[in-house]
């Protein structure tokens, strides 16, 4: 990838979630290092690109791998209503229960709880 629009196109060729390292969205920002800085930029800029990203604070670490997926899609709807607990969130959890939906709701558990 050499563009925040070719990682968005990315995701969703992926059905909405894509896994990229530290070390490309350093070289799409054209960044040095990876400080504090530089991974709140690149976290304003993929929202500012309509993603959002988890692990929710951006690792220090090139080698470390983020999942990317779309804002406003149902993969954000799961990702909210499992960081951010609420009542809606829980009703929204309750109704998925398609063996799809169940695999990507692990999924999701998997890499927060990482």
């Amino acid at each position: 990838m050499t563009s925040y629009e070719g990682l968005r196109d990315a995701v969703v060729a992926n059905e909405g979630i894509f896994q990229a390292t530290m070390a490309e969205l350093k070289a799409i920002k054209g960044a040095g290092r990876l400080g504090v800085h530089v991974r709140d930029a690149i976290s304003r800029e993929l929202a500012s690109h309509g993603m959002g990203h988890l692990p929710a604070q951006l690792p220090p670490n090139q080698e470390d791998e983020v999942r990317l997926f779309l804002l406003g899609s149902a993969v954000a709807d799961i990702v909210n209503a499992v960081l951010h607990p609420s009542d809606r969130g829980d009703r929204s959890l309750r109704r998925l229960g398609t063996s799809r939906a169940d695999e990507l709701l692990q999924q999701i558990r998997e890499l927060v709880c990482e």
